[in-house]
């Protein structure tokens, strides 16, 4: 009896073993997928590009805000990971990159997502918002935006190429022009050392820096 007993504890600690070893590589292989880029660069390129800034009054955040700014570095990227993820042409891929490259000409683009404490804070794209916006670079000069534009539709696209998108968040395209209006000349210069996204209220003030050296 002693010796029956004896095989099956050591029958079933054996397939437990077994069964914990195969629900490990399980594991093991789903955490090797879960990778969800087809390129190599765009993660590393995204995160460079992206910065995050909040307000705090005490224990309290009215507003937490990430922004990617999308340069020229960054679209080259993100057109190359749309061209893997959609399976674009070759002919396709090159007109996209094409697209790409001459909406970056046009203006700086931000690519930004807003939590907000109080159900309607999230006015970036209105008129009368209560937040002013600005692009300041290592001068003190500053622009404001020309379009302000807030993305409501195909979050699980965008969630893809900017991971910080979550349920909680509103969704904007921010754009300033490439020129200084009084003077004419790039807000961005040839030997810019930095550059600040500025996003101000009542509420407080938050501050991304963009530090090209």
């Amino acid at each position: 009896m002693t010796r029956f007993l004896g095989r099956l504890w050591m029958f079933i600690f054996c397939s437990m073993l077994l069964l914990f070893s195969e629900n490990c590589t399980r594991v093991s292989r789903f955490v090797e997928s879960v990778d969800p880029y087809h390129t190599d660069t765009y993660k590393r390129i995204c995160d460079q590009w992206t910065r995050e800034a909040r307000i705090h009054h005490g224990f309290e955040v009215p507003l937490i805000v990430s922004a990617t700014f999308k340069s020229a570095d960054f679209r080259r990227a993100y057109a190359d990971e749309y061209a893997e993820a959609y399976q674009l042409t070759p002919a396709g891929r090159k007109q996209f990159v094409e697209d790409q490259m001459k909406a970056g000409r046009l203006g700086h683009e931000f690519f930004m997502a807003t939590f907000v404490r109080e159900t309607g804070w999230d006015d970036f794209d209105k008129a009368n918002s209560m937040w002013k916006l600005l692009l300041v670079n290592d001068e003190g000069e500053r622009v404001a935006p020309v379009e302000v534009r807030n993305l409501k539709r195909q979050k699980a696209v965008m969630s893809h190429f900017f991971p910080y998108i979550t349920p909680w968040k509103s969704v904007f395209m921010v754009r300033f022009p490439c020129n200084i209006t009084e003077s004419d000349r790039p807000i961005i210069g040839d030997d810019a050392k930095e550059l600040k996204l500025v996003i101000t209220s009542v509420l407080g003030t938050a501050e991304l820096l963009w530090n090209f050296e």
